[in-house]
């Protein structure tokens, strides 16, 4: 896949899950979702049927960042990729998005769109890690390869859990 610059141009295709909410945020969280287009995690599995997971602040997920007002979703997925594993990653596919319409709390005519988007990566060889993984507000981040999820994954955010699933077998 070479790029992907409207991930609502999706909406209607068999191949990618695709569902829609809104959401009723305080000033901060609004404001970061109006200066982003949104989120992408990259599901990135090696040939030994293990998914890379990174640690976040709440549990084990995706590895997933920022995507800017004028980037490209596949340019940023594969740049995620490729600073957390130190090797060349190259994007499958769109495995699943969502689209969120955020309201300002207390002016909820003020709204704002943004989109979470897992793309699936081509597997890569080994099992990779960056020397010093880290990009954008991580300084530091532990890294892992998992073959199920783990006991201690992000399970208060039930589409963390269920994008983990996607990329493991036998789940």
């Amino acid at each position: 896949m070479d790029s992907l610059s409207d991930p609502g141009s999706l909406r209607e295709r068999a191949d990618v899950a695709f569902r829609e909410e809104r959401s009723v945020d305080e000033r901060d969280g609004f404001e970061y979702f109006a200066s982003i287009q949104g989120m992408v995690a990259v599901g990135i599995t090696n040939e030994a049927a293990e998914v890379l997971l990174m640690n976040s602040p709440h549990g084990w997920r995706l590895p997933y960042g920022p995507v800017g007002t004028d980037e490209d979703w596949v340019d940023a997925g594969r740049h995620v990729g490729e600073e957390l594993t130190g090797v060349d990653v190259g994007i499958d596919r769109v495995e699943r998005v969502g689209q969120t319409i955020h309201c300002l709390n207390g002016d909820e005519t003020r709204e704002t769109t943004s989109y979470d988007v897992i793309l699936r990566a081509r597997t890569v060889e080994g099992s990779p890690i960056a020397g010093d993984p880290s990009f954008g507000p991580w300084d530091e981040l532990e890294m892992g390869w998992f073959d199920a999820v783990p006991d201690d994954a992000y399970w208060d955010h039930g589409d963390a859990v269920d994008d983990i699933r996607r990329f493991v077998t036998g789940e």
